[in-house]
């Protein structure tokens, strides 16, 4: 009566570690780079960025420590998905007046938004577009030179470009556009101004 269990109990242990270990429900994704500031060349700065992304993504190869990421394809929509960050003069003005002003859109297209201490994101998906795009911004902290009439600002951009051959139900845009929300949240962009 015990060999069947045994048996199976087996089988069963074989067939776990022929399957491999679980996929991460998250993966932790770190960058640094040094590089002038858009739109202030004389400005250099030191970005560093923080974020979990889902651990379905694919994630194409990256140099070590790059500030760009690139997914996909993500579900039925085969959406490619690349994540961007960077230092950037702009005017001075709450960091959630800023990312409207970056993303405008109608309440209804609006997917997800909020602020966190200095910082705000938001996710968005205009009518009949093929895009989802999210952005999480905040002025940049030790910066010791900002520049005319303005501040120097770190972003982080997601953005997901559905395959324009197959066909999409709102379905898919939809969960890319929750894990945006979820990524962009969580986030953390930081630096300094070296030297």
């Amino acid at each position: 009566m015990r060999t069947p269990i045994i048996t199976t109990l087996l089988i069963l242990a074989l067939l776990a570690g022929v399957a491999g270990p679980a996929q991460p429900r998250y993966v932790g994704i770190r960058g640094s780079v040094e590089r002038p500031v858009v739109g202030a060349p004389s400005i250099g700065y030191v970005l560093r960025t923080s974020y979990i992304a889902p651990g379905s993504w694919k994630a194409a190869k990256a140099a070590r420590n790059a500030t760009t990421r690139r997914f996909g394809p993500v579900g039925s929509c085969k959406i490619k998905i690349t994540l961007t960050a960077r230092a950037v003069a702009d005017a001075d003005e709450p960091a959630a007046a800023r990312v409207v002003r970056l993303l405008p859109i109608p309440a209804r297209y609006l997917h997800d938004e909020g602020t966190r201490r200095t910082a705000a994101w938001r996710v968005v998906r205009s009518s009949g577009s093929r895009t989802i795009t999210g952005m999480l911004v905040r002025p940049a902290p030790t910066v010791r030179t900002q520049p005319p009439g303005g501040r120097v600002w770190l972003e982080l951009k997601a953005v997901g470009k559905i395959d324009p051959t197959v066909e999409c139900h709102a379905g898919g845009p939809r969960s890319v556009a929750a894990a945006f929300g979820d990524l962009l949240a969580a986030g953390s962009l930081g630096g300094f101004q070296p030297r």
